[in-house]
């Protein structure tokens, strides 16, 4: 797979309308196969959609290169496709403007972004207890590079997905967003999306008692250089699994607060 130094909006085409509607009505099919059990239909399906969204994948990998060390661009298309396909359990045709294309670009824009950022942090992806969920994967070291195998996956390639695993990679998104580090003035409305999106996780972090404030404005550098677990639990003379379940526990208070209605 090739990867365009640059990417724009028309030519990733996830903007458009038939694209768009195509895209749905295979999300549609897909959930429909996978109800019924018929997983040879299902990832029939799965690849002609992954196929109609190639080049968000392109586009992804493409504005996470600069940041992404010794991450080939394999590796971060890799973790891209990963989310575009834990995207269909959860998306909604019906609920908002936003088309699965566009859905699944943040989704996979924030899957990357984790990873590079647990990959330049020294912390292998299977240690997930900070994200407030088990990664379960199986990975293969060649030279500097960490080569995923599988993570968690919906339907017969993992039992363990769980709808809400989007709102976490929602909410981290909005907090890379915040530090100024990630954002994306791809258009005019994903850049209002993206907008109004870190209003509600800046009013949310601004809730959060003193330490945890801190402690996400350390990791996902809010105001100041983003800093590994690590680095955080040697300042706080700390034990790093302190660190882990902290950083977890205020992610999912996070994350309760950003459910519709809370904020």
């Amino acid at each position: 797979m090739s990867h365009a130094p640059i990417c724009h909006r028309g030519r990733a085409g996830y903007g458009s309308t038939p694209q768009a509607a195509q895209q749905s009505h295979l999300v549609s099919r897909i959930m429909r196969a996978r109800q019924s059990t018929d997983a040879a239909l299902e990832r029939r399906l799965s690849a002609e959609l992954l196929a109609s969204v190639r080049p968000v994948i392109r586009c992804v990998v493409a504005r996470s290169l600069p940041f992404a060390g010794t991450l080939s661009p394999e590796d971060l298309a890799q973790v891209a496709t990963i989310a575009v396909l834990r995207t269909i359990a959860s998306y909604d045709a019906t609920r908002g403007n936003q088309s699965f294309g566009e859905v699944a670009y943040f989704r996979a824009k924030a899957a990357c972004a984790q990873f590079v950022r647990l990959h330049a942090s020294d912390v292998h992806v299977s240690d997930g207890e900070h994200k407030g969920r088990t990664v379960r994967s199986s990975t293969v070291t060649r030279g500097n590079t960490i080569l995923i195998h599988s993570m968690d996956i919906p339907s017969h390639f993992s039992d363990g997905y769980r709808d809400d695993d989007d709102v976490v990679d929602e909410l981290e998104a909005a907090l890379r967003e915040l530090s100024g580090r990630d954002a994306d003035a791809e258009s005019p409305e994903l850049a209002l999306i993206a907008a109004e999106r870190r209003a509600l996780v800046f009013e949310a972090v601004r809730r959060l008692a003193p330490e945890q404030r801190e402690l996400v404005s350390r990791v996902y550098g809010l105001n100041r250089p983003a800093q590994s677990v690590r680095s955080i639990a040697e300042a706080w003379k700390a034990p790093k699994s302190r660190i882990d379940r902290m950083l977890a526990r205020v992610l999912e208070e996070l994350r309760a607060m950003l459910v519709p209605g809370k904020l």
